[in-house]
């Protein structure tokens, strides 16, 4: 009963607070929704504020779990390990439809309670692409005058904008309607990330 509780709260707390914002939705609109008493979120998580961490931490953990299924092939190479990462990208936002909006809103207007848990994962999502990029200068897979710094941050925004602004983007731009049109998208951008878009043999200028 203990866990069914709590998992009720937190299903009914993340579409809330995904869709109204933290500061929007009240202690008893929460109970309401998950059907339970209103002192079961002060039991359970000590507070509204408790909640929303328990939501964040749930959201994210799809994300660290990624890293942790790439990191145990060691053998792979550095182009490898960003390679099994971006793929599972679009996995773990079909998992978490939500997702997209929880990072937006801490990454814009940062709240005391998310900001911590966003910035603490992000960071741990940026270093073991940082390190990968670094080692595969290293091993000669990448440019060696390429800025680390740079292009961790760049991989990070291309493969989770996508998800962020799909709703204008699919207002602007004729999007596939296929089930499968976050996991080609990711695969695509991730390739034009690791190659870019500069025809390595480019047309001759006519006169």
């Amino acid at each position: 009963m203990e866990t069914s509780t709590k998992s009720k709260l937190i299903e009914v707390a993340t579409e809330l607070f995904a869709i109204k914002g933290f500061a929007a939705v009240s202690v008893r609109e929460l109970t309401e929704a998950a059907q339970v008493n209103v002192s079961a979120i002060s039991y359970y998580f000590n507070g509204k504020e408790g909640l929303y961490e328990a939501v964040l931490l749930e959201q994210l953990s799809p994300i660290l779990q990624a890293i942790r299924e790439v990191q145990k092939h060691n053998s792979s190479s550095p182009v490898e390990r960003l390679t099994l990462y971006a793929g599972q990208i679009a996995d773990v936002h079909a998992q978490r439809p939500f997702l997209h909006r929880f990072m937006f809103s801490e990454a814009t207007n940062p709240t005391e309670y998310g900001g911590p848990i966003i910035e603490k994962h992000i960071s741990q999502v940026y270093q073991f692409i940082f390190t990968a990029l670094r080692e595969g200068i290293a091993e000669g897979y990448f440019r060696k005058d390429l800025n680390v710094t740079y292009a961790a941050v760049s991989l990070v925004g291309i493969l989770n904008f996508y998800f962020i602004a799909k709703q204008l983007v699919s207002k602007l731009f004729p999007l596939p309607e296929q089930g499968e049109s976050e996991a080609e998208y990711v695969a695509h951008a991730f390739r034009v990330y690791l190659h870019g878009v500069i025809n390595s043999s480019p047309p001759l200028e006519t006169i």
